[in-house]
């Protein structure tokens, strides 16, 4: 058979038999195209394609199924490639777990490094002014960690600040990914190249680089790893990481190592993720279904709704014509049909965190929280606090707006009831 021109791949060279086998159906399944012509055609970096086909890192599985499918054109023979696929890689990952630690951990990805893992970083996704104050210490090291053990050290060693909310924001245009230091406006510290969006929670902080792929802060200025393709949404809840795929078709949750995920459910319009668990709407009817913890385990809980948002506790979800909010009663066994109860009045959009429920009033000109009251449901209402901005983002102990041109990050604490300037200009911003 005639091989277009390119360097040889060589026979697999994988840790493990398992991954070995994997990569000898990978190289059969794509004879003939180079890892350069790959690489185009997939979005996936050549040197990435070297290391799946020989063995050195396990192809993602959707990625997987994709290559089955466009170089498969009979459907019986699609068919079997596919479960072999499957079996192929949960072998190969099965093995990989079962393998000893290695002494040192493998050197990451580096697609958000810059120089500032080896220099001084700039400090703010805003205009630091002279002589402004020096980037805090690195608290966390490098390394491939499991998310839970990351989490544990976040809290241990103070990954953000102390007592306070870990807040992150991109610069304008997607230019470098910060960390606010938690006390001023001058207080920013540099630890990516660039992003499009952040996500954050116990889990870690993740961001889709400027590929759309979601990558991992390692907890050092430069230090991030890729462990997924490009998604239709991702979502953080607890110490877990959710993806629905790209084609919307599935949802999965990430391994907890490189980039492994594990199908548990799809097809979905969006994710929602929050202390209370994992959420996903329907992309048939609009209806809300929360994730049991168990693969393909869904329980409906809502119909269709505007918007939905999940405090430390509860899920919201705005009626469909913005006219009300309403409170699902969770697992109450006494709760009545349908399990859900009035919170609030009319709404344009709804924003949750620990911090509490927050909303943008009809005009989606201001920003109110919902002041509760455990015992008195009809004495909830919404209190006006300031005007809305691009984002609106709910963390820990506070509320962060991005101003509506993008200059200003803004910070309200119900303890103080007043607003700091803490930043800016960015274009997206994490509290979590």
């Amino acid at each position: 058979m005639n091989r277009k021109a390119g360097r040889p791949q060589g026979s697999p060279r994988g840790s493990t038999r398992q991954a070995n086998a994997l990569a000898e159906f990978l190289l059969t399944l794509t004879v003939g195209m180079t890892v350069r012509e790959l690489a185009a055609r997939y979005h996936v970096g050549k040197t990435l394609w070297g290391e799946y086909r020989s063995g050195q890192k396990i192809i993602p599985l959707e990625l997987l199924r994709r290559l089955v499918q466009d170089h498969t054109p009979d459907e019986r023979a699609r068919h079997v490639r596919l479960e072999t696929a499957a079996r192929l890689h949960a072998a190969a990952l099965e093995a990989a777990r079962q393998e000893p630690a290695p002494m040192a951990p493998p050197t990451p990805a580096k697609p958000l490094e810059t120089a500032a893992a080896q220099e001084p970083p700039a400090a703010n996704p805003g205009a630091a002014p002279a002589g402004g104050r020096r980037p805090r210490p690195l608290l966390l090291a490098g390394g491939g960690t499991a998310i839970a053990v990351l989490a544990l050290l976040a809290l241990l060693l103070g990954w953000g600040p102390p007592g306070g909310d870990a807040v992150f924001a991109v610069g304008p245009g997607g230019d470098g990914v910060f960390r606010w230091d938690g006390t001023d406006a001058a207080g920013w510290t540099r630890i990516g190249e660039g992003a499009k969006r952040l996500y954050s929670g116990p889990a870690g902080l993740f961001a889709t680089g400027m590929d759309d792929r979601l990558y991992r802060y390692e907890g050092r200025p430069g230090r991030w790893s890729l462990i997924s393709e490009p998604g239709g949404d991702f979502a953080v809840s607890g110490a877990h990481v959710f993806r629905l795929a790209a084609d919307r078709q599935s949802v999965d949750v990430w391994n907890g190592h490189g980039a492994s995920w594990t199908s548990i459910g799809g097809p979905a319009a969006r994710l929602y993720g929050g202390e209370p668990g994992l959420f996903a709407t329907s992309p048939k009817d609009g209806w809300i279904f929360r994730y049991s913890g168990r693969p393909f385990g869904w329980q409906g809980v809502g119909t269709a709704g505007a918007s939905f948002a999940l405090t430390d506790r509860h899920l919201y979800g705005l009626s469909p014509e913005r006219a009300m909010v309403n409170r699902w009663l969770s697992d109450d066994p006494s709760a009545p049909w349908p399990p859900w109860i009035y919170a609030a009045g009319p709404a344009a959009e709804l924003y949750g965190g620990p911090a509490g429920l927050f909303s943008t009033n009809p005009s989606r000109t201001r920003l109110r929280v919902l002041a509760d009251s455990s015992n008195a449901v009809v004495s909830q209402s919404w209190q006006d606090i300031g005007p809305a901005g691009a984002e609106v983002v709910v963390g820990r102990e506070a509320v962060y707006v991005l101003t509506d041109d993008r200059s200003r990050i803004l910070r309200w604490s119900a303890g103080s009831g007043t607003w700091q300037h803490i930043g800016g200009p960015a274009q997206t911003l994490t509290a979590g």
